[in-house]
């Protein structure tokens, strides 16, 4: 492995941060803190490990939602590098890590995550949602989990809402403020530094009608990354029965029901995220019953991702089997050896892939106080994104490759993995690589969106049982487009793949491989150099394969029309609410509401279908449009049992809907009518949208400046589930194809998911202690999934067959921090249990499993004087990698991928 200059740099942090720990503890009494009953001044940027904490803790107790946040500490300073990461130490929230950084994240075992920026509605590109990943932990102020939405509450995520809140200049102290961070982070597989900056400029100042903010927040980062893999993928039986030709064939009759993974590969997958964002507001308070805000926002993203594989295809046709071991159950393989007389089935692959991501917002909005007890607030947002990619690919083959052994449970790692041995083959030779395949693909979507609003308030009361009154309306218009076209080109050169040497970009061929114990090496064209001789290619594709020379003269691929569609959807929203109070020995609140929503739209794609063979097989394409109208009734109830001033309880009946993807509705099908028993494959207008209604209760307790414990329950059911698969039609009428049975391939709802499960958490300072002791705090939570169950279409008849996609029974994560004004330091730990990773419909008992994963990581940071933190911080300390597995009881390893460590140091200022 590489960088032991990583490793020895993290053992050297984990024990700098513990050290510091036993360090403060003897040292002398810090400074005292003031009263416990000082309010953190709003106008205060900087507020610390202890004010972050006791900021979120005030958000989730005065919420009508159960919400959990994460505040940061300091300008520019989230307790992780992105809002993935730092969603990571919520209770009830699961994330997954991909190249380098949190990616995808779940709240409590469901994905289906609506996200909105200062409460209103975002989206990137035809998805229902945007990427958090891509907005940069140094532009917020918080990020909001709720996991119960009221009636006023933007519907859209049957998982719940992760609101991104951004700074705006009246939460700025008054006059002049200049914040800032430089950081710097050394990844030790990349073996390269990320640098991330950022810049806020803000002024809040009193004029002659009223007062007035402005500010401009920026940042940019640059996140490198490499990760190393070997994997199987897509275990099954043999095929085909009763084919004399057919791979099954070759095998030895009591081998017959034998599983074989289809492919086995090693990998290695680099490259650099750029991400610049940009944010201005505006905001106008001209007395305190009026107020204006204007805001503008851009977040974009820039990859550059290249990624190499070499791979077996191990149960292709003519392929001989020997060597045949298998693993206790006596049904799944252990090791085995193909061969073939024309080559074995062994490619290398190589894909460089331009990621461009774009996300324009505004957002104008005014709040006024006509009277003491009425409040208007009106909003209005136009958002822009586009969400493009342009790929180019290389399947390259070794010649005269005749066998390959692959050991499924091979001891290459510290845990079983796949491994290959090519057989009597030299990878080392260059001129032994021939050009299968060259692709290039391109697609582009696109989204324009206008929301606007208007909500009342009124107060009707302060202490009869009826308090106040919310109503609203909310329109929205999303108007989505999608482009999609790829080519494929087959180089010959005297009836062989075409020779590397000889391909465009073939003079700089290298070698790469996974930083693996056993790995191979190969060659092929760097991703880089292929894409600046795209021009080149394209022309020796011209010449060499003649059959899609027309396809490779336009500079893009011809567009894919049964993947290019364009969308309109309109929602309107009305919802009423009352806000009420009494008391029966202790006082009691909460909030009855109804949402209503209309949602209806249009899309347009195409219909493919192949003519007779009279005419000579022709494409025929026409365009095919479809239309949906539905509407939504979301009610809810909370109650808050308010036992003291300390201690409540919070009660909730909450429903949300989801809707399909535009991707997944488009009214597209291909079929071949000259097929004996044609195959569809569709998309499905008739989709129905996923909805939940879920009961929650949470007993909360708080205490101190920053402590406060709680223990939650829920139960959560969700309809309409989907599923793809193919199934038997009696009547292809739809498809153009009156009386003719045949089979469908489409996205499908399936059945029902049910959720529940337990939460529990603690945090506080040490107040209680004497001298530095009293510095000292920690958080803990725990998070239990009783049940994650969703009914698919097949039966239950094995182990994990209804288990929800991506949750984990168990999540915890503990935290130790030390906190004064000039000093304070971290140490937290995550953990996450085995999950599912993806329902294998082919043979969804070898459904791919995610082994339990952890996380240690540090900071130190050190404020030398008032207007400067220096930090050093760590990530993954412990070298933790995801290990991943088939079938709920590890029927056979599927690999591994590895994890880096990253050590970083940092300079945050405030003026």
């Amino acid at each position: 492995m590489k960088s032991r200059t990583v490793l020895n740099m993290s053992a050297a942090l984990s024990a700098l941060a513990f050290a510091t720990f036993s360090v403060s503890a003897s040292a002398q009494d810090a400074p005292k803190n003031s009263d416990t009953n000082d309010k953190p001044k709003a106008d205060i940027i900087v507020t610390g490990v202890r004010g972050s904490v006791e900021a979120a803790s005030t958000k989730k107790k005065n919420s009508k939602q159960i919400v959990d946040s994460i505040v940061a500490e300091d300008a520019g300073k989230l307790p992780d590098n992105n809002v993935p990461e730092a969603l990571s130490r919520v209770t009830g929230v699961q994330i997954n890590r991909e190249r380098g950084q949190g990616q995808g994240v779940t709240i409590r075992g469901l994905s289906q995550i609506q996200t909105t920026v200062n409460g209103n509605n975002v989206n990137l590109g035809t998805d229902r949602s945007i990427s958090l990943a891509d907005i940069p932990a140094e532009l917020l102020k918080s990020v909001d989990v709720y996991k119960t939405r009221t009636a006023d509450q933007v519907e859209g995520g049957i998982a719940g809402t992760v609101n991104v809140e951004l700074r705006r200049p009246l939460d700025l102290k008054k006059g002049l403020t200049v914040a800032g961070s430089l950081r710097g982070a050394y990844d030790e597989y990349a073996e390269k530094v990320s640098p991330y900056a950022s810049l806020l400029l803000g002024e809040r100042f009193e004029t002659g009608i009223g007062e007035m903010g402005f500010l401009l927040n920026g940042s940019w980062t640059r996140t490198y990354y490499q990760e190393n893999y070997v994997e199987s993928e897509s275990p099954d039986t043999v095929c085909c029965e009763g084919d004399a030709n057919s791979p099954l064939n070759n095998l030895p009759a009591e081998y017959r029901n034998v599983v074989i993974p289809y492919r086995t590969q090693y990998g290695t997958e680099s490259g650099y995220v750029t991400r610049p964002s940009l944010s201005g507001v505006f905001q106008w308070k001209p007395s305190d019953k009026l107020e204006f805000i204007l805001e503008g926002s851009y977040i974009g993203s820039k990859e550059r991702r290249s990624i190499d594989k070499m791979w077996t295809l191990n149960r292709e046709w003519n392929t001989q089997f020997s060597g045949i071991e298998l693993m206790p159950d006596g049904q799944t393989i252990k090791k085995l050896t193909i061969s073939n007389p024309n080559g074995v089935p062994a490619y290398i692959e190589g894909t460089y892939n331009t990621l461009n991501r774009d996300l324009y917002t505004t957002n104008f909005e005014t709040n006024w106080r006509p009277t003491d007890r009425a409040l208007l607030h009106f909003s209005t947002q136009y958002s822009w994104s586009k969400d493009s990619y342009y790929y180019v690919q290389q399947i390259l083959r070794p010649y005269n490759l005749q066998s390959a052994t692959i050991d499924f449970v091979s001891d290459a790692y510290s845990r079983p993995v796949p491994s290959i041995t090519f057989n009597g083959t030299d990878l080392n030779d260059v001129t032994q690589y021939g050009v299968n395949r060259f692709q290039d693909n391109a697609g582009v979507s696109k989204n324009k969106e206008f929301a606007s609003q208007v909500d009342l308030t009124l107060t009707l009361s302060d202490n009869s049982l009826l308090r106040s009154l919310q109503t609203g309306i909310r329109y929205n218009r999303r108007d989505v487009d999608r482009y999609y076209g790829y080519r494929d080109g087959f180089p010959r050169v005297d009836g062989k793949d075409a020779p590397l040497t000889a391909f465009p970009g073939g003079d700089q061929a290298s070698m790469v491989g996974p930083d693996l114990s056993g790995s191979p090496q190969w060659y092929r064209i760097p991703g880089k150099a292929l894409l600046s001789s795209i021009d080149a290619v394209r022309a020796y594709i011209q010449a060499t394969d003649p059959g899609n020379a027309t396809r490779f003269s336009s500079e893009l691929p011809p567009s894919d029309q049964g993947q290019t569609f364009t969308s309109v959807e309109n929602t309107f929203a009305a919802y009423a609410q009352l806000n009420y109070g009494f008391d029966v020995g202790f006082p009691v609140d909460g909030v009855v509401g109804l949402r209503a929503v209309n949602t209806w739209g249009s899309s347009t794609s195409f219909q493919y279908r192949i003519g007779a063979a009279s005419a000579g097989y022709p494409l025929i394409i026409e365009e095919s449009s479809g239309r949906g109208n539905f509407m939504d009734y979301l009610p809810s109830v909370t109650a808050t049992l308010h036992f003291d001033p300390k201690t409540q309880l919070r009660l909730s009946y909450t429903t949300n809907v989801s809707r399909p993807s535009f991707y997944d509705l488009r009214p597209f099908f291909f079929v071949d009518p000259n097929a004996a028993t044609p195959n569809v494959d569709a998309g499905n207008p008739d989709l129905k949208a996923q909805r939940e209604w879920s009961i929650n209760a949470s007993l909360e307790h708080y205490f101190g400046r920053a402590g406060s414990a709680s223990v939650a329950g829920y139960y959560k059911k969700a309809t309409n589930w989907t599923y793809f698969s193919r199934e038997v039609a009696a009547d292809l009428g739809e498809y153009g194809l009156p009386g003719r049975s045949g089979t469908v391939s489409q996205l499908r709802n399936a059945g029902d998911g049910t959720f529940y499960g337990v939460e529990a958490q603690i945090q506080s300072f040490f107040d209680f202690l004497p001298g530095a002791l009293k510095n000292f705090g920690a958080s803990l939570n725990v998070s239990r999934i009783l049940e994650a169950r969703v009914e698919y279409p097949y039966p239950e008849d094995f182990p994990g067959a209804f288990d929800s996609v991506d949750t984990s029974k168990w999540t915890a994560n503990a935290a130790l921090y030390y906190d004064t004004p000039k000093f304070s330091t971290r140490v937290a730990f995550n953990y996450r249990s085995p999950y599912r990773l993806y329902v294998w419909t082919d043979n969804p008992a070898y459904s791919w499993y995610n082994d339990a994963t952890y996380r240690l990581d540090a900071a130190v940071n050190y404020t030398p004087v008032k207007f400067m933190t220096l930090s050093i911080e760590g990530t993954n300390l412990t070298g933790n990698d995801p290990y991943r597995y088939f079938g709920k009881e590890n029927l056979l390893p599927l690999g591994v991928r590895t994890m880096a460590r990253t050590v970083q140091g940092s300079v945050r200022f405030r003026f």
